[in-house]
This record gives C-alpha cells, structure tokens and sequence, in this order.
C-alpha cells in the first residue's frame, strides 16, 4: 500500500517536472534558419510560414487551412490541466497523451520542413540548424506521456507514436500533392484582377478575412516597386512589395524567370502576375504577409 502510495507519488513528481519542460519549451527556440530562431510556439502564432515565406520563398502550400494550426495552442493549456488533474490524484493521461501527440507531431513537422528547407540550399545542415529546445521538448512530451495517471503502457505508447506518424504521413502527402500538380502557365492566364501593391496589402490590413475570401487561388496583376529581390540557391526566385508597416506580399517566381529577375534591382517598377495564396498575420511582428505562387513577369 505504501509503497504503491511512494510510486503515485513519484509519477506525480515526475510528471510535473516533465509537464513544466514541456511549457517552457514550447516557447523557447527550436530551429534557427540563417539566423532567424523559431520557437514550437511560432507555428500557432503564424511565424513559422510568415519567416519561411520572407526569407525563403517556402510558404504554406494550404494557406486556407492556417487556422488549424491553433490546435498546437492546446499543448501548453492540456499541460497546465494534466498537471493540475495529477495533483487531485484523478486521471491525467488523455489530457498529457493529446499533449504529447501534438508535441511530437510538432517536432516532426519542424524536422521535416527545415530539412526541406536545407534541400533548397539554407544552412549546413539539419543537425546544426536545430536547437536542443526541440530535443528536450520532445523528451518532455514523452516522459508527460508515461507519467501521466491513468492508461497502459500500450496506450501511452500509441500516443506517442500516433502524433509523429501521422504528421510524416501528411507531410509526404502534400509533398507528393505538389508534385503532381499542374497548372496552366501564369503568363498565359487572364488576369481576374490588376492591383497597386500598396493598395493590396492595405486591403488585406483592413479585412483580411474578406479580402482572402476575394483573392485566394485568384490571379492577380500587381504593379509596384521591388522591395527585395532575392534569388535562392535552386534557381527559384522571389521578389517582394513592402509597406511601410513591414506588411509584404511576395511572389515565388519559377526557374524559368531567373535570367529576368537577376536584372531587377530593389526599388525597381515591376509588373508581377501571380496566383494568390491568402494573407498569414504574425502576432509577434504584427505584420502581414501576402503569398503568390505560380508567379511570373507581367509583360505589360
């Protein structure tokens, strides 16, 4: 009886010390990109994609799904409730198990994006771009997991497992998505609608849920000045219209453009054509980006 009583006691113990790791690495940084640090908890707050997008010209592909990504702000509340639920001696493991599963899908989401992100030419390696934030809070989510009250072995290792799992499987599944997609090409596509730039990202400021609803997967002609023209290491290339907010919308442009694009300069009058992806808004910087994939040089 006691020494039942001495092993409850211990997991509690436990499970608080991993559940305060699992906390606050949740906020601390767990990649660094070229200098740019991102923390498990810039995915919810829309940074990971808005400094993939700016630096990289990688964006998210489903720009229209951004609002899932909240779900990852459940990994520090079911957390706090686990902990707080262990310490009434009552049950904490689907609250600690739903935890973990986001946590480890997270830190796979985070592996597998940075390594797509060497494979374009950024950082020496996956390895060296990682921050052992990202190790201890995935070691967090699994001791959270184990210590919790409650569930078998063979549950909480279902857990642990699902939540990585599911996330490669859908990360090679939009992989491949994009891979097979085909499209006419831009340049040959009538345009459904010719904006200034800085009007467009105004428009966005003012109501970016009304204005993505109008835009999203829309052709668009945007005329402006290039605040950033920046080619990447795989012959694509990016060019960038910002505001004077720190607001942008930015165009991902094919191999084909490259010769074109080495002749712009920043502050350069352009004509770009592009299929919008939607807005995402960073809660950190307070800025928003515009995405446009499938872009080309307007022929005016």
């Amino acid at each position: 009886m006691n020494q039942t009583k001495t092993n409850r006691g211990n997991n509690g113990v436990a499970h608080l010390i991993f559940g305060l790791l699992l906390i606050a690495s949740f906020f601390l940084s767990w990649v660094s990109w070229e200098g740019s640090p991102i923390s498990g908890y810039s995915m919810p707050a829309g940074d990971f994609f808005a400094t993939s997008g700016s630096k990289f010209g990688l964006d998210n592909p489903f720009p229209q799904f951004n609002f899932t990504l909240l779900i990852f702000w459940l990994i520090p509340l079911l957390a706090v409730i686990s902990i707080l639920v262990s310490f009434q001696k009552k049950k904490s493991f689907l609250f600690a198990a739903i935890a973990s599963a986001l946590s480890l899908s997270l830190v796979a989401v985070f592996v597998l994006f940075t390594n797509t992100l060497i494979s374009l030419g950024v950082g020496k390696g996956l390895f060296a771009m990682l921050s052992p934030w990202i190790y201890v809070h995935a070691v967090a989510a699994i001791g959270f997991a184990f210590s919790a009250n409650g569930g078998s072995v063979v549950k909480k290792l279902g857990w642990v497992i699902i939540g990585p799992v599911f996330a490669f499987a859908s990360f090679m599944f939009i992989q491949q998505h994009l891979e097979k997609e085909t499209f006419d090409d831009t340049a040959n596509v009538k345009a459904d609608y010719t904006v200034n730039a800085d009007a467009l990202i105004k428009e966005f400021l003012t109501n970016d849920t009304a204005t993505n609803k109008k835009y999203l997967d829309k052709v668009l002609v945007v005329n402006g000045n290039a605040s950033a023209v920046n080619v990447l290491p795989d012959s694509t290339s990016t060019i960038k219209f910002e505001d004077s907010s720190g607001s942008y919308a930015i165009f991902s442009l094919a191999k084909t453009e490259i010769e074109n694009v080495k002749n712009i300069k920043s502050g350069d009058a352009i004509s770009l054509k592009g299929v919008c992806s939607g807005s995402i808004f960073s809660e950190i910087l307070g800025t928003t980006s515009i995405s446009f994939k499938r872009a080309t040089l307007n022929k005016k």
